[in-house]
């Protein structure tokens, strides 16, 4: 999986390169050829994930009950202990559970949640970073900016800029390239 990722990566910045270089004749088929090698892949790997087994059995019934207790109750609980009680089980039961799995800790599945939907409210809202934080259960923004960096890299407000330039390039881009889609 792991180099699954990295030609994602690696497609995505020839991708951003290629609309980053001036334009040619020859841009508009590289960029449709990055793209349908992304397709290609991701209808590999969705028939390769078809074909693999899912053990039904307590591990995968209980990360799926954590999964939607974790979906409705992210914004005000983010603690692991909380979820297994809730669960009727320890802490133990359920690393073990979501570990294996998902691959992952219920940790790392909570601040996975908490960021998507601070992504998504970033993306799709006006709403202030301060307002945002509150919104997703943060008391203080000074928390909520720190979280996001530690797990992003990068702070909300730099998240932002980032994604409304990159949707404003690749806007642009298309447009060029094809203008009746303008």
């Amino acid at each position: 999986m792991h180099k699954l990722t990295s030609i994602y990566t690696g497609l995505f910045q020839f991708i951003e390169e290629e609309l980053q270089a001036s334009i040619d004749n020859y841009q508009s088929d590289i960029l449709r050829n990055y793209l349908q090698n992304i397709l290609l892949l991701s209808e590999r790997e969705r028939q390769n994930q078809h074909s693999k087994k899912i053990n039904k059995g307590p591990d995968i019934d209980c990360v799926i009950k954590f999964r939607d207790l974790l979906d409705k109750n992210f914004i005000e609980q983010k603690s692991v202990s909380k979820y297994a009680d809730q669960l009727n089980i320890t802490q133990k039961r359920l690393n073990a559970a979501t570990l294996k799995v998902m691959d992952i800790t219920p940790k790392q599945m909570i601040d996975a949640r908490v960021i998507l939907e601070a992504k998504r409210l970033l993306v799709h809202t006006e709403d202030s970073v301060k307002e945002i934080g509150y919104r997703i259960g943060f008391e203080e923004p000074t928390n909520f900016v720190k979280y996001f960096k530690k797990h992003q890299g990068f702070t909300p407000t730099e998240f932002r800029k980032k994604y409304y330039w990159r949707k404003i390039t690749i806007f642009s881009r298309i447009c060029i390239i094809i203008p009746n889609a303008c």
